[in-house]
């Protein structure tokens, strides 16, 4: 079972709950999040702000090409106690992905351990241990 976590995302036009899946294979120097054409549209950050970027990223299926909107959104995980941590950072708009996808870099930065990817165990450092929930795709 991959691990899911309920995220809270913050631009500043919307505010969203969704399901997001912890990928530690989405490598990144900064904190970034790949959200789903259909969810930025949501977010009002589709079509891509002025202040976006059109980059070549790799991925498991190839080369594709992406916008990237530095520190648009922040993003808080929900735990069993309340919100952790907000963090602030870049948006990759995917144009294929279903699915919110947090980077290695983001997941850091909210104090994210993975304890068991086959069950779906995780926690935030010092927290609780949590439970993988159901994907949410867009």
């Amino acid at each position: 079972m991959p691990v899911r976590v309920k995220v809270k995302l913050e631009s500043v036009k919307s505010k969203v709950e969704t399901a997001a899946l912890l990928n530690t294979g989405f490598t990144s120097m900064e904190p970034e999040i790949l959200l789903p054409r259909k969810l930025a549209e949501k977010m009002s950050l589709w079509p891509p702000p002025e202040n976006s970027t059109l980059e070549t990223l790799d991925t498991a299926g190839g080369e594709v090409l992406s916008y990237v909107i530095p520190k648009s959104v922040e993003v808080a995980v929900e735990t069993r106690n309340g919100f952790s941590k907000s963090v602030k950072c870049n948006v990759i708009v995917s144009t294929h992905e279903k699915e919110v996808l947090l980077s290695d870099a983001l997941m850091e930065e909210l104090g994210i351990e993975i304890i068991s990817p086959k069950t779906g165990v995780w926690r935030v450092k010092g927290g609780k241990e949590e439970g993988s929930i159901e994907p949410e795709y867009w």
